[in-house]
């Protein structure tokens, strides 16, 4: 893969770790966000009713100025300990971005 595509990954991933609106992961000491490899991206957020769309907003205001997109169909939506309530509340929230919310994948 060309070093153009690790700097644009960073660089996006520099966004989301500053976004305080995103919640991640916490430790005693730290607060994890992110995960890439490549062009693959694993976000770990908490509070996904409020940190889900704030992400997605980070994404596709990147991807404007950058020139990219979301592949939808490879994009998913992992929640674990999450209430049907709440799962119904997210798929709200995130209604006009198509992306599935899953509980594991196949």
């Amino acid at each position: 893969l060309s070093p153009l595509l690790f700097i644009m990954t960073e660089i996006l991933l520099r966004k989301i770790r500053q976004n305080r609106e995103i919640k991640g992961l916490r430790t005693k000491k730290e607060e994890y966000k992110a995960q890439a490899f490549a062009d693959n991206l694993v976000f770990f957020i908490e509070e996904p009713i409020i940190s889900g769309p704030n992400l997605i907003k980070e994404i596709e205001r990147y991807g404007e100025v950058a020139g990219l997109t979301i592949n939808k169909d490879k994009t998913k939506m992992i929640v674990k300990n999450l209430t049907e309530k709440q799962k119904k509340k997210l798929e709200e929230v995130i209604t006009n971005t198509s992306l599935q919310i899953v509980k594991k994948i196949k």
